[in-house]
């Protein structure tokens, strides 16, 4: 892997930051990672990505603005190459350097030369015959038999001490196996059965028991609805299907991140079930064919359950939960893999060019579902898709509705949300940073959001509860987290 490093002027000479973490923040306030003496630097300015070897600078909604080579950089970020140009605030100048690892790698013939004590490449060798003499031969011959013997010795020293521990170990355990207990269950029968909350490995009918890589545990929520024997949620009346989704909308947020999630406001739960009853009343819907939204609900989450697999492994792999980027791919596309926007970006994940660049994808230019490129073949898309809700999950930070605001970034670009939230939150200093306060607060934002993203995390939460629950549905599904092969 490459070293990159950011050089920048000082009094004293030139000085340098070396990017090796995901995210390096800049700025004047003690939240950035490495602080200057700028006026016009924000508290914090800039942050810097990494994934691998491509590197990109997001500004972070600075007064000033983040510039890369005179230019503005990009919403969503510019990509950096060698010998770029970073400059925030009024003085603070950044240029990105990629380097080969420090220690070089050593040729065979001197790789023979070095002793393994990390020798340099500019150290004298010295030429070895390829005949060694008589008196060499017998020497290492003579060590070699001196090393089998010590390891022979080794060996049987060690048998014969793990043999007496297990005797003693014998001894002194009883034949029955020792139970731990809390307090509470100290008195009880050493036969009772295990605790009712235990599921096995296997068990795919309860969504929030599947374990997910990354995923932290959620607690238990305070009021669990059970549905009704023999119904569905078409069935239930508008007061249950309420408790329904208010149930089930707060375990999607705590196994997405939000683990001290705390309840959905009322607002906010007025949205999700809107698009709750919009989905679930397409399950009577007759089947369109070819890929297309509004199709019969059951052949929509079948398409995305072929999906998930690939959505799974890549989420996985970058630590964030596979669910965000399965529901993600169905209110952006409903799964179909090369479907094109009006607008211009195409793919699952509905990636424009230049984002799709920016994590890893070979975009062609005019690119559509007749000409496409790798925004259109599910794997690529997905690895891209993690790499960017990674990135922007770690923009809004690690906090309870962190994620919310991640996926609200990825509709609206992180400079629409960004700015829309500093305009809420300057409205009312007490006011949690959070996603649901931004719908309470919705008529001091701008018309695109509130036209846009209302309703986009809320259709989010409406597309995960179905997905995750789909026997609640009318589903002949396991929940799409489950498709990992």
């Amino acid at each position: 892997m490459l070293e990159i490093i950011l050089t920048f002027p000082t009094p004293e000479g030139s000085r340098e930051i070396r990017i090796d973490r995901d995210k390096t923040t800049f700025g004047r306030g003690s939240d950035a990672d490495h602080r200057f003496a700028d006026n016009g630097l924000s508290r914090l300015h800039a942050a810097v990505y990494r994934d691998g070897d491509r590197v990109w600078v997001v500004d972070e909604n600075s007064a000033n603005g983040t510039f890369v080579n005179g230019s503005p950089s990009a919403p969503a970020g510019t990509p950096l190459k060698q010998g770029d140009v970073i400059k925030i605030g009024n003085e603070t100048v950044l240029t990105i350097h990629f380097r080969e690892s420090a220690r070089p790698e050593l040729s065979p013939a001197a790789a023979d030369a070095s002793d393994g004590a990390g020798l340099s490449s500019a150290a004298p060798t010295r030429t070895v015959s390829s005949n060694p003499s008589p008196v060499s031969a017998i020497a290492i011959a003579f060590v070699g038999i001196a090393f089998i013997v010590i390891c022979v010795s080794g060996l049987f020293v060690a048998y014969r001490v793990l043999a007496r521990s297990e005797v003693e170990i014998a001894d002194d355990i009883d034949d029955d196996p020792i139970e731990v207990r809390s307090d509470k269950n100290k008195d009880k029968d050493k036969d009772d059965k295990p605790p009712a909350n235990n599921v096995t490995s296997n068990d795919t009918k309860q969504p929030e028991d599947v374990k997910i890589t990354g995923t932290p545990d959620p607690k238990p929520p305070q009021n669990v609805y059970t549905m009704p024997a023999g119904k569905k949620y078409l069935d239930l009346s508008d007061a249950e299907k309420r408790q329904y989704l208010a149930d089930r909308a707060l375990k999607i947020a705590q196994v997405i991140g939000n683990n001290s999630s705390d309840a959905i406001p009322a607002a906010a739960l007025d949205k999700i079930k809107a698009f709750a009853d919009a989905y679930a009343k397409r399950v009577n819907v007759k089947a369109a064919g070819g890929c297309r939204f509004g199709d019969n609900l059951q052949v929509t989450y079948e398409r995305a359950s072929k999906n998930a697999p690939f959505i799974v492994k890549a989420f996985n792999e970058k630590g964030t939960d596979p669910r965000i980027g399965l529901y993600l791919a169905m209110i952006e596309s409903e799964h179909c893999v090369c479907l094109q926007s009006p607008t211009g970006p195409l793919g699952m994940f509905q990636f424009t060019k230049a984002t799709g660049e920016m994590h890893g994808l070979k975009t062609v230019k005019g690119a559509s579902p007749q000409n496409p490129d790798e925004r259109c073949e599910p794997e690529p898309a997905a690895r891209a898709a993690a790499s960017y809700m990674k990135a922007l999950t770690g923009r809004y930070g690690t906090g309870p509705s962190s994620v919310p605001l991640a996926i609200g970034s990825y509709n609206s670009g992180e400079g629409g949300l960004s700015s829309n939230l500093v305009k809420a939150l300057d409205s009312n200093s007490g006011l949690p940073r959070d996603f649901w306060m931004l719908i309470a607060n919705g008529e001091i934002l701008s018309k695109q959001f509130q036209s846009e993203n209302f309703k986009y995390v809320p259709k989010f939460f409406a597309a995960a509860i179905i997905g995750e629950n789909p026997p609640d549905f009318g589903l002949k599904l396991q929940p799409l987290s489950t498709y990992s092969k």
